[in-house]
């Protein structure tokens, strides 16, 4: 059975407040998808894109990230 590779990615919002996204789709299908949800809002929060994103990716999370040092 062959897992599916998920990506964390960093995104800011017009907070501009730093998210970390994990998601199993591409960066490109991710741009695709943003400008669709974006349209013509002039505004964009990324728990509001997250909860778009259940639609095309199910396991979509904002995921917290912190340093670890040794």
């Amino acid at each position: 059975m062959k897992r599916a590779i998920r990506t964390v990615y960093r995104i800011f919002d017009d907070h501009e407040e730093k998210h970390y996204l994990m998601s199993s789709l591409t960066h490109k299908r991710l741009e695709k998808l943003f400008e669709q949800y974006k349209g013509k809002k002039e505004k964009v929060y990324a728990k509001e894109f997250i909860t778009f994103l259940h639609k095309h990716d199910p396991k979509a999370e904002e995921v917290e990230v912190k340093d670890f040092y040794f």
